[in-house]
């Protein structure tokens, strides 16, 4: 006798007395499950124009009043002008503070920066594997990272298509769990349940579909005529940028402006939200109708389809990043694990100032305390070498501190400083092809 099919199974499982009885139901659970998973999906949502994927969001997911409510918000919220700015805000596309931002050759201080620093700070692609510098074990190790825009970042309608691959084939689990649970459906003859995953499945998915063909543009302001090129540095707890390259490519990722636009305008919002509202009504109000089996066939295609949201919700940050960082259209990037932020400050100074001329105890005293008698020391032979452009770092020992009068406790911190100072000072002249002697 030839085995039966799975849904063959599937079907004679849950048309069983056991489940047929009148004693359990699903009546609420049914019609009540919808409304759970909603920032979920609002987040899975925001991902679609950054995949740009067509098939992406065709299944039955739960948390559709939640996008209905964020998208008719969006529109009572904003003028037709700047409806692009208040959806990408809504849907966190825009609006993090990025970290303080320090201009080393205007002097410049930005105590937040918009959206595409905290993206940057927050990198952490393949491109960012990192070379480490120093053996000691310091309790504040720092990494360092050097963006170079050799390209000129486009902006306005010349925007580069922000794309990511990563988790991009995980749609394909709950889509497939729908279809699975609608065959189910339709074996049992409960076509009301049917149409009801057939209805999430095509709400959804033309929203998703719709959001996939968004068009991202970064937006900044055009800095005055004559400006000094904009090298600076991003600076959060654990990592600092280097920005290298012109005012207007810099203020691209300090200031610029991310929108979402797209096509038809605040009609496709309205459109996309009365499609959300639509189907959070119509499983609401005939769900509670449907076969035991329906309901949980139903119930199965939310709880994996929310599962999924929940995890592109969880790795939103991740997947942005990657995404948005190819607006700045591939510029150059060095990454060091620096073994102190005494490193981190050496190679900062180095990034910044060998080539510019920019005094280095401006960007030490922004990274390291310089005050306390052995930072003193040791700061004066980092700005003195950097100065000098030597292509070794000379530290005079027997003068070390003998001016300052440091004892053996502070004498040996110094000692630890300038061993940090020679590490990176030498792995970044050997990674900038300068001539060691």
């Amino acid at each position: 006798m030839p085995l039966e099919s799975p849904i063959s199974f599937l079907t004679s499982a849950l048309a069983s007395s056991q489940l047929s009885s009148s004693n359990f139901d699903l009546d609420v659970a049914s019609g009540i499950a919808i409304f759970f998973g909603g920032k979920a999906a609002v987040s899975a949502l925001a991902l679609q124009p950054l995949y740009g994927q067509l098939w992406h969001g065709w299944y039955n997911a739960p948390g559709c009043h939640a996008i209905a409510w964020e998208l008719a918000r969006t529109l009572l919220q904003s003028s037709i002008s700047s409806y692009s700015e208040r959806l990408s805000l809504s849907l966190g596309i825009d609006g993090k503070k990025g970290p303080k931002y320090i201009a080393s050759r205007s002097g410049t201080v930005m105590q937040y920066t918009r959206h595409l620093a905290y993206v940057l700070v927050n990198w952490r692609g393949r491109e960012c594997n990192p070379v480490v510098v120093g053996l000691r074990v310091s309790p504040t190790p720092m990494e360092l990272m050097i963006v170079d825009f050799k390209n000129k970042v486009p902006t306005g309608n010349d925007t580069l298509p922000p794309r990511s691959t990563r988790h991009s084939s995980l749609p394909i689990i709950p889509i497939a769990t729908s279809i699975v649970a609608c065959a189910i459906c339709a074996s049992v003859e409960d076509w009301l349940s049917f149409k009801m995953i057939i209805l999430g499945m095509i709400s959804s998915g033309i929203t998703s579909a719709i959001m996939s063909t968004g068009q991202i543009t970064l937006e900044r302001l055009k800095p005055a005529d004559g400006v000094p090129p904009g090298d600076g540095m991003l600076l959060s707890d654990t990592r600092i940028v280097i920005l290298k390259g012109n005012e207007e490519d810099v203020n691209a990722v300090t200031k610029g402006r991310l929108r979402l636009k797209l096509k038809g305008g605040g009609y496709t919002l309205l459109l996309c939200a009365f499609i959300a509202l639509s189907q959070a009504t119509l499983q609401l109000v005939f769900m509670p109708f449907g076969s035991l089996p329906g309901q949980i066939m139903f119930l199965i295609s939310l709880v994996v389809s929310g599962a999924c949201n929940l995890y592109l919700s969880a790795k939103e940050d991740d997947v942005q990043s990657s995404a948005l960082i190819t607006l700045l259209n591939s510029p150059e990037v060095k990454t060091y694990q620096a073994s102190s932020r005494a490193s981190a400050a050496v190679l900062a100074c180095l990034a910044l100032c060998w080539e510019s001329g920019t005094p280095p105890e401006q960007v030490l005293r922004e990274i390291v305390p310089i005050t306390p008698r052995p930072w003193k020391a040791w700061s004066e032979f980092v700005v003195n070498n950097i100065k000098k452009k030597n292509t070794h770092f000379m530290y005079g020992r027997s003068s070390a501190g003998a001016h300052l009068g440091l004892d053996d406790r502070e004498e040996k911190l110094l000692l630890e400083l300038v061993d940090d100072a020679h590490a990176a000072y030498d792995q970044y002249l050997k990674d900038n092809s300068i001539s060691i002697t």
